[in-house]
């Protein structure tokens, strides 16, 4: 172990590196998904198991936190999904989802070794008689229907590629053992081979430089794919023949080797492990539940499967039974359905039937009849539950009187039957939902129509609401008016209908049909009359205070000079205009020129016709000339002289400034003459000593725009 600690000291620390890099990089990226805390029971018969195969005597050797399901769907892993095994975990404390290494040289997951893999590797002289350590082992019996077992799956590894022919290279294997269709038996007969080959897929076999063509290199030119090892295999074939409905063995192992650092992985593809033979599966289609047919609702879609050579037409024969009864309770099942030429699947769709009759949960159960698959084993078989239908019913809330009409009634109906959840519409724009509020402000009838899950069934009623009829309130008042400020105004309002008292309710908090305001501003009153059921009406009157509104912009004509530009409201009459620099001007738009550099107060004064004034100041930047210099050449040493390279000058206000190679790719760009170039790249590596080209984009005040190209030699 101290040797393989002072070789991970001096020798890895830049993969050490690299590795960190890439855990930044997958904080982002990392889309490979793992999920563990699942018995490998489960993983084996629901997640790993195709068909034309039966299992049994599941067995698992190594940590829990070492195996799970994975989806790759999102990665470059090359599987969608299926069964990982790793010699360290899922999930490491601190790094991203999925096997890795983050943030140590690997995961201890404390688990032994494996004999089975040692005795493998000393056989063939593999690993110079190192032990094995975080060993994970699945091992189950299987019976095949055909006279072939396959399966697909991915090798990985951080030990890629700085340990490629060293004795330090983590193991894997798939073992075998039963009857030879040639002759003796298989006993831990690996068959993780590289295709048309009898040799095993290892790190040594299978890198950048051996067998390149099964490889992928997953940390060039830079990190940042979306699982954690630095290299992998592609998708690989595992085959195996075998003597149909025999019993077989395979113990599916992978370990670290030499000791527990650099963590690797085996991907197993979902659904591949499998042999000749048929297969059958269902979904749901257009109801409301996953896995059951409703009377009336959806369809399922029975989906026949063959494994094996499709040359030739095939007919599946099946058996239907279960408590639901065949071409009564859903429509009619033949008992066979044949699969064309170049074809490996056949649909049959079926429909649950309404038959009106009250019954609790019924199965359709459909099971292959293959003659030719082996005794004693189960054949495939799927149960798919029906539920019944009962009539939809609905019952609105009885009908209601009220002795005001600006009532809030809370609309509801019951209803039963149907596929639930059911929906609840109302007409009138009450719209959807039960136990809806609405406010009735006349007699109104009101249907509810319920609709179930599957929209085949509907159900109306009614309820209708009954209030008195009245006169709508109407009211007269004061209209927008424009005055000076503080000037007296007075506000008039008259209501009529309704129903018995009338109150007056106004912003100003008074009450009464008459208000008298003196208004400094322009303000909004409004007023709001109720009668005695609650039933109201609003109103409102602008009163305008006709002081005028001071306001103006400008642009620049020269560095230090503008053509201020009047945005003033109100019938302005006279304008007076202080630029803070002892000039003034009476025009409406005035050009100033200023005599210095720096900030000015510039205030414009407004009158109107009535006398009324208005004042706005804005602060305005006197530039100097404009001067720009860049130089030729800096030395980003860390000295503290010359470090960064960016230009210098004044009178500007855009500056733009950008670094290309010498093949005219950009390596450097910013928009603050401050941050200029400090001859790193983003990873904070340094760019070679060189010549760059330079592209500096300026803008002055008016408008004017300056571009200067150049070269930059970069001294180190």
């Amino acid at each position: 172990m101290k040797r393989r600690l002072l070789h991970i000291i001096f020798k890895r620390n830049p993969a050490i590196i690299t590795g960190l890099i890439l855990y930044t990089s997958l904080q982002t990226n990392a889309q490979l998904i793992t999920n563990g805390g699942i018995p490998p029971v489960d993983l084996v018969q629901n997640v790993l198991m195709g068909g034309g195969v039966q299992v049994s005597n599941i067995m698992f050797f190594g940590s829990n936190a070492a195996i799970g399901s994975f989806d790759g769907s999102n990665s470059n892993i090359g599987l969608s999904n299926g069964v990982v095994m790793t010699t360290g975990n899922l999930v490491a404390p601190n790094g991203p989802p999925g096997p890795n290494n983050i943030p140590n040289a690997g995961i201890d997951n404390g688990a032994p070794g494996s004999s089975l893999l040692e005795q493998f590797a000393s056989s063939f002289g593999i690993n110079n008689g190192q032990h094995t350590y975080n060993a994970t082992t699945l091992q189950f019996d299987f019976v095949p229907q055909g006279d072939t077992v396959i399966f697909r799956y991915v090798f990985g590894s951080e030990e890629y590629k700085e340990y490629v022919g060293s004795e330090f290279n983590d193991i894997f294997g798939f073992f075998i053992s039963g009857p030879n269709p040639l002759g003796g038996s298989y006993t831990n007969k690996n068959i993780a081979l590289i295709p048309n080959t009898s040799t095993f897929v290892s790190i040594n076999n299978v890198n950048h430089l051996t067998n390149a063509g099964y490889y992928i290199d997953n940390e060039s030119p830079f990190p940042g794919q979306t699982i954690q090892y630095d290299g992998f295999t592609k998708v690989l074939t595992a085959v195996a023949a075998v003597v149909p409905c025999s019993t077989y063995t395979i113990r599916l192992a992978i370990a670290d080797v030499g000791d527990a650092y650099y963590d690797s992985g085996v991907f197993l593809e979902a659904k591949s492990f499998s042999s000749d033979g048929s297969e059958v599966t269902y979904h749901i289609e257009g109801g409301v539940d996953s896995d059951t047919l409703y009377e009336g609702c959806g369809k399922a879609v029975i989906t026949f499967t063959w494994i094996g050579d499709n040359s030739t037409d095939r007919t599946v024969y099946y058996n239907v039974t279960g408590n639901a009864t065949n071409g009564t309770d859903y429509t009619f099942l033949p008992g066979s359905i044949n699969i064309p030429t170049g074809e490996s699947t056949g649909v049959i769709e079926v429909e649950a039937l309404i038959d009106g009759i009250s019954e609790p949960l019924e199965f359709l159960t459909v099971q292959i009849n293959d003659p030719n698959a082996c005794p004693n084993v189960q054949q495939p078989i799927i149960s798919i539950p029906i539920k019944n239908t009962d009539p939809l019913v609905v019952t609105a809330m009885p009908d209601t009187a009220f002795h005001c009409n600006n009532q809030v009634v809370t609309l509801w109906a019951t209803a039963t039957g149907g596929v639930p959840p059911l929906t609840y519409n109302w007409n009138q724009g009450v719209g959807s939902g039960n136990y809806t509020p609405v406010i009735v402000r006349y007699p109104t009838t009101y249907v509810v129509t319920v609709t179930d899950a599957c929209g085949s069934l509907q159900a109306t009623d009614s309820v209708t609401i009954i209030v008195p009829f009245a006169d709508p309130l109407t009211l007269n008042f004061t209209g927008d008016t424009a005055i000076c400020p503080g000037e007296q105004i007075v506000l008039s309002a008259f209501a009529s209908g309704g129903i018995g008292d009338i109150t007056y309710s106004w912003s100003t908090d008074d009450t009464g049909n008459v208000v008298i305001v003196y208004p400094q501003q322009t303000t909004l009153y409004s007023i709001m009359v109720e009668d005695s059921c609650g039933n109201t009406l609003t109103a409102s009157s602008l009163i305008l205070i006709q002081a005028p509104t001071a306001a103006f912009d400008y642009y620049y004509t020269e560095n230090n000079a503008a053509q201020f530009k009047d945005h003033s409201t109100g019938n302005i009459s006279t304008w007076y205009w202080n630029f803070g620099d002892g000039q003034t001007s009476f025009e409406q738009h005035p050009i100033h020129v200023f005599a210095d550099t720096g900030w000015f107060m510039v205030t414009l004064i407004v009158t109107n016709e009535f006398g009324c004034s208005d004042t706005a100041v804005t602060p305005f930047y006197s530039y100097p000339p404009f001067v720009f210099f860049i130089p030729n050449s800096f030395t980003p040493n860390l000295d503290g002289i010359n470090d960064v390279y960016t230009g210098a000058g004044e009178g500007f206000t855009g500056f733009l400034m950008s670094i290309f190679d010498r093949w005219g790719k950009e390596i450097f760009k910013t928009d603050d003459i401050e941050r200029g170039w400090t001859g790193y790249d983003t990873n904070n590596r340094k760019f070679p000593i060189g010549v760059y080209v330079y592209r500096v984009d300026i803008t002055t005040p008016p408008g004017l725009h300056y571009r200067y190209i150049g070269r930059v030699t970069l001294i180190r």
